[in-house]
């Protein structure tokens, strides 16, 4: 039976080292504030977020950590400031409707990890995808900035006119350097994708943000120079 709360604000929910489970609830015009899922550095104590539905909620000051995130959908989310999201895994989560900033990053416990202890989560998320036919699915997002690392770009469900895919085989040609990207954010998540060592990445042009034409006409370049499909 799923649990449904309307226009009520949760403050200071810390979960940490729980292995909790939360499911089967629903949050319409909720406010998340000062709160954090899946605080740990351990894998066998991450949290489990499974079959949840956030209609037009938002978030003040809030983050979600390791959590293993499953049958979940966000339609609508205003973010008060960057939402991150570290070394968590999804499976059949959808982002949809006008959302703010989010950024979702493989990096353990916002990057304070050891190198054994990130190396631990690398593995089991690797594992955990070998298992999965989709992850997440944000072609139908309207947003204001959007940056994801660490899925399988093969996992995300996308919207192709602006949400590309940029392979490390492909941006380690280097093309990418001769192209007119002033006034993007592309040269940076290139680069970062040859730093992490990641086969691909996604690179999304936020609609809802500003820049976004400037953004889009910046993947238009790096679909015709080969880099980006």
């Amino acid at each position: 039976m799923v649990k449904i709360f309307q226009k009520q604000t949760f403050v200071r929910f810390y979960d940490r080292n729980s292995g909790a489970l939360f499911s089967d609830l629903e949050f319409d015009r909720c406010h998340f504030m000062s709160s954090v899922i899946s605080v740990t550095k351990e894998v066998a104590l991450r949290s489990t977020v499974r079959n949840v539905i956030l209609r037009n909620c938002r978030t003040t000051g809030c983050g979600i950590d390791c959590a293993i995130i499953e049958n979940v959908c966000i339609d609508g989310l205003k973010t008060h400031q960057l939402l991150q999201i570290w070394a968590a895994v999804f499976r059949h989560v959808v982002i949809k409707g006008g959302v703010g900033r989010v950024m979702i990053s493989p990096a353990v416990a916002s990057g304070t990890a050891t190198k054994e202890e990130q190396k631990l989560f690398d593995e089991a998320n690797r594992e955990f995808y070998k298992h999965v036919d989709w992850a997440l699915d944000i072609k139908e997002m309207s947003c204001d900035e959007f940056q994801v690392q660490g899925i399988p770009a093969s996992l995300i469900r996308r919207d192709p006119e602006t949400q590309v895919i940029v392979t490390r085989e492909s941006a380690m040609k280097g093309e990418w350097r001769s192209l007119d990207l002033s006034g993007t954010w592309w040269p940076v998540s290139l680069q970062q994708l040859l730093d992490r060592g990641d086969r691909d990445s996604v690179l999304v042009a936020p609609k809802r943000n500003r820049a976004f034409r400037k953004l889009l006409n910046g993947l238009d370049l790096l679909r015709q120079a080969g880099v980006a499909t």
